[in-house]
């Protein structure tokens, strides 16, 4: 009869540690595809709500005019959180105008900057059939939660997206 040799203690430990040390490279990993997935899918977003800008923009130049719609936007300046302001939620689908009476508790996940060019060739001409904007789409602006709205993010934290967009009579 043979005698049958076992695994010592140090190979057992060796094998636990190895098996650890895999486990929690493997849940970094998760943490981190995680993160990219909700970043990919926030610029997805973000990228989608382009069109319901130049939507609201249109139906906003039809009631006003062209015109009065091109007063009420403020050409560029080096500021941020300024402009014709929009919020939306997370989804893209609620996108309203900004109010100083907002609700609290309503999403405004993404900020986004309506900004008329300063004095060159994409400046707004007055009688002209176009207006040229330049957008800008922040994220994450602020979270509403069940009593207030949150503060806002500062803008060095937030992702963005620009974009030019042209609004005709």
């Amino acid at each position: 009869m043979q005698a049958r040799r076992a695994f010592s203690l140090i190979e057992v430990v060796i094998a636990v540690a190895l098996m650890a040390v895999g486990v929690v490279a493997m849940l970094g990993l998760l943490a981190g595809m995680s993160r990219q997935t909700t970043d990919a899918d926030d610029l997805q977003t973000a990228t989608q709500i382009t069109g319901a800008i130049s939507t609201e923009l249109a139906g906003l130049a039809r009631q006003q005019g062209l015109g009065a719609l091109a007063a009420g936007i403020p050409v560029m300046a080096p500021g941020v959180d300024q402009g014709l302001l929009f919020v939306a939620d997370r989804d893209g689908m609620d996108l309203r105008l900004l109010t100083a009476g907002e609700l609290a508790g309503r999403d405004q996940y993404f900020l986004i900057e309506v900004r008329r060019f300063p004095a060159g060739p994409l400046s707004y001409v007055p009688d002209s059939a176009v207006l040229p904007l330049s957008v800008r789409v922040s994220w994450p602006y602020r979270a509403g939660g069940p009593g207030a709205l949150a503060a806002a993010v500062p803008f060095g934290e937030r992702q963005q997206f620009n974009f030019g967009l042209v609004v005709s009579r």
